[in-house]
């Protein structure tokens, strides 16, 4: 079958006037995506990180090294201390203020995963990205959001915790120094987030030390290790292994 153009003659650019040329434009832009539109295809959660890190850089630049190590000891307290339990009905029964599903599934599920019925909904993050929620004091992200972010940073904590003591034994024993494992550890303080590095004090300066010394005190130093990077957000992570010692796994949704 044959199919044949019965308008008027083509026409090119050219031959449009002023005015024809204006109501091509006006049309082309209404069938443009419009900016709310845009906006609403990105990510909740990459929005509220990108307001959170922003903050996070105003926090960080105000506040010296203490006072970071201060506000996150109130922070801990505040997610993990009898504060919390005191509340808790009031932080399980939290939601976001939006009416973004996803975001409302999100932080439903973080209720969910602290309480031993889910998996975690930020396990997936970086740590960075960690951070920003669980230190963030902008009342974006729900207490058990925040506490969620904080107990996957601590289990993550806890994993490299007995990574880097196994290789600092093995390197002990089989070389007799410990150089290479503490410039492991040195590098992984120097790269966690301000407000958290700040909460390992003088650490750097420790391991500096007995970088400088001929000798380490393996023992001793092993002890050390374990209690500052496992930290008092530990007694939470062993709680919810409690949880799932006694059968009561999440699920990953």
């Amino acid at each position: 079958m044959e199919i044949r153009y019965v308008g008027g003659a083509l026409r090119s650019a050219q031959d449009f006037g002023a005015r024809e040329r204006s109501t091509a434009i006006e049309r082309m832009a209404e069938l443009e995506t419009p900016k709310e539109v845009i906006d609403e295809q990105i990510s909740s959660l990459a929005k509220a990180l990108s307001a959170a890190a922003e903050r996070a850089e105003l926090r960080d630049s105000q506040l010296s090294r203490s006072d970071l190590a201060v506000l996150a000891a109130k922070i801990s307290e505040r997610l993990f201390g009898l504060g919390y339990e005191f509340a808790k009905v009031a932080h399980d029964a939290e939601t976001p203020d939006t009416e973004d599903p996803e975001w409302l599934a999100r932080a439903k599920q973080a209720t969910d995963f602290v309480n031993g019925r889910a998996g975690n909904p930020f396990a997936q993050l970086t740590q960075e990205q960690l951070s920003l929620i669980a230190y963030d004091e902008g009342g974006v992200f729900t207490v058990n959001e925040r506490k969620a972010a904080a107990m996957e940073t601590s289990r993550r904590y806890c994993e490299w915790s007995v990574y880097i003591c196994s290789k600092i034994s093995a390197e002990q024993q089989t070389s007799g120094s410990s150089a290479q494992g503490l410039q492991e550890i040195l590098s992984y303080y120097r790269s966690l987030p301000a407000i958290e590095e700040a909460r390992f004090g003088n650490y750097e300066v420790m391991i500096t030390t007995q970088l400088n010394s001929s000798e380490i005190e393996w023992p001793e130093f092993n002890v050390s290790l374990i209690d500052m990077i496992a930290t008092e957000w530990g007694a939470d992570q062993d709680r919810l292994t409690d949880n799932l010692e006694v059968g009561n796994e999440p699920s990953s949704s």
